[in-house]
């Protein structure tokens, strides 16, 4: 009885629990911009993909007319002297203070799709560019 009672309140709360979990925390306070540094694995053969969502996603934040500067880092294989074709890294950096509202549209989705297609995200690190400090 008691054990069908724990269930019955596990249950009705557990909506609540994954409400709570997916809510981004804010993040710290930065004296300069944030900057999101991806490493992705990219699949095979998907390198051109992977640079064309790149650009899709540079497009699109200019286009809504947002600060936000992407860039794309080609990772170079030192053993072969050429572009890595498995591996990229990519820098997102936007100003700091409270990050605004998703404005996802159907050019939003093209773009994610691109990089879902193309690549996994190896590492990610969300990082504050302290300008106070000269570091930008």
């Amino acid at each position: 009885m008691r054990f069908a009672r724990l269930l019955l309140v596990f249950a009705a709360l557990l909506p609540q629990l994954a409400s709570a979990q997916s809510a981004a925390p804010a993040p710290p306070p930065c004296d300069g911009s944030y900057n999101i540094v991806r490493v992705s694995e990219i699949k095979p053969g998907m390198m051109d993909t992977f640079v064309k969502a790149v650009a899709a996603q540079a497009a699109w934040y200019k286009a809504a007319g947002l600060a936000d500067e992407i860039a794309l880092f080609r990772v170079v294989d030192h053993a072969m002297q050429k572009y890595s074709e498995t591996e990229a890294m990519t820098s997102h950096v936007f100003p700091a203070g409270p990050l605004p509202e998703s404005h996802r549209d159907a050019a939003f989705d093209a773009f994610v799709k691109l990089f879902r297609d193309s690549s996994t995200i190896k590492t990610e690190s969300f990082t504050c560019m302290n300008e106070a400090v000269g570091l930008r």
